[in-house]
């Protein structure tokens, strides 16, 4: 008889979390889980793919009562519907992602014991640390408690295992490394979709694409100054009479930094070298008719878009950052790595991507290779599943 594991996460957006979650709720071996979804609001784009056989459960259309206006009344209400949850709906296991569902599985499953995989998306002391939190010391106090409760905490990257053992304080053989996984036909068959007209390339222009929820952490704001140096540059080369491309840059996102770089674009005269292109539910067919995508971030946990881009047979550049490019990469052998927050070196390497564009457009072919030998849905699943087995067996050592 199958198991049932409530998957949990916050909502359905376009993020990477989401849309990992959509991937192991379509590839989830039937005959051995069934898969039920929770989330807290029903927003969120990519609800509507969820696989029919998915039962959903929305705390926002489940709780009728007022939540009130006392500090922490909100949460308390989640963890109690959770918890109800579990018990109706008879849960074996759960798995949740990112760090507010972990809070509330945490609690959830002290009034219901059951067995929960938590998994840690970023490196903490990156992310929790410098996102608007209230009540900052008790939630990192809780969630610390949190962590240590699961009985498997998995991490994207090696890195973010390394970094949540360390702020965290777990012991390392609790934490499993779980790489996220991708659909490499589904890609290809979003990549081959037509990119929309009114984006349509120009020629002499060299096309660099980035993509993301706009939040310092993808750090766009170092990416336009880059794209600043890079403009001036080849600007004093263009008045030598040498002929080089002009860069241009599309930025693919929504979020709450859109005015600051919108304001930082005007600034420096970019509008006819830098576009915010807004959010796009398929991002690939970008992706696979550009000539260089470049993650400009100062923190991940394992940036799926520079995954998919490496689908997509494009030439990457990605910052050296905490942590996911140098795994994913493999210490560059398959794409560009420069420093963190270094406009220049990423306008350095942007500039030799544009001179060197066939030896750039060399290392492609190896580059997907090495992601579909390492990244294809079986392998994710084969992954997913030894967690799933792992929590029930050790809750179930720790209950006799």
């Amino acid at each position: 008889m199958s198991q049932r594991v409530l998957f949990a996460i916050g909502e359905m957006s376009g993020g990477g979390s989401q849309r990992q979650l959509l991937g192991i709720l379509k590839h989830l071996d039937r005959g051995q889980f069934s898969p039920e979804l929770y989330v807290v609001s029903p927003r969120g784009e990519l609800l509507s793919e969820v696989p029919d056989d998915v039962p959903i459960h929305v705390f926002a259309k489940r709780w009728q009562q007022p939540l009130g206006k006392i500090p922490g009344s909100g949460f308390r209400a989640r963890v109690r519907d959770l918890a109800q949850l579990l018990a109706e709906r008879r849960i074996d296991v759960i798995y949740d992602r990112t760090y507010h569902m972990t809070l509330i599985a945490a609690a959830a499953t002290r009034k219901r014991p059951t067995p929960r995989v938590s998994v840690i998306v970023t490196d903490p002391r990156l992310d929790f640390e410098t996102n608007p939190e209230r009540f900052r010391r008790i939630k990192r106090r809780l969630l610390r408690h949190a962590y240590r409760d699961a009985d498997v905490v998995a991490a994207v990257s090696a890195g973010v295992g390394e970094a949540a053992a360390d702020y965290h304080r777990l012991p390392p053989t609790q934490i499993e490394t779980a790489y996220n996984f991708f659909d490499i036909a589904e890609i290809d068959r979003l990549a081959g979709e037509e990119l929309p007209g009114a984006f349509a390339r120009s020629a002499g222009r060299f096309r660099i694409v980035a993509a993301g929820r706009l939040h310092p952490q993808k750090g766009f704001d170092i990416l336009i100054e880059a794209i600043r140096l890079l403009v001036e540059s080849r600007e004093l080369r263009v008045e030598r009479n040498s002929a080089v491309d002009s860069p241009e840059l599309l930025i693919l996102g929504a979020g709450e930094t859109q005015s600051q770089l919108e304001q930082q674009i005007q600034q420096a005269g970019l509008g006819d070298h830098v576009r915010l292109a807004g959010f796009w539910q398929n991002p690939l067919p970008f992706y696979r008719t550009a000539d260089l995508f470049c993650l400009s971030s100062r923190y991940e946990g394992m940036p799926n878009a520079l995954v998919e881009a490496m689908l997509c047979g494009v030439p990457v550049l990605a910052t050296d950052c905490p942590s996911g490019p140098r795994e994913i990469l493999q210490n560059g052998r398959d794409g560009r790595l420069v420093p963190v927050e270094n406009p220049q070196a990423l306008a350095a390497a942007i500039d030799d991507a544009i001179t060197n564009q066939p030896l750039w457009q060399q290392q492609t072919s190896a580059a997907r290779e090495s992601i579909i030998h390492r990244f294809s849905p079986p392998a994710g699943i084969e992954r997913t599943t030894g967690l799933l087995e792992t929590a029930v067996a050790r809750f179930r050592e720790r209950s006799n």
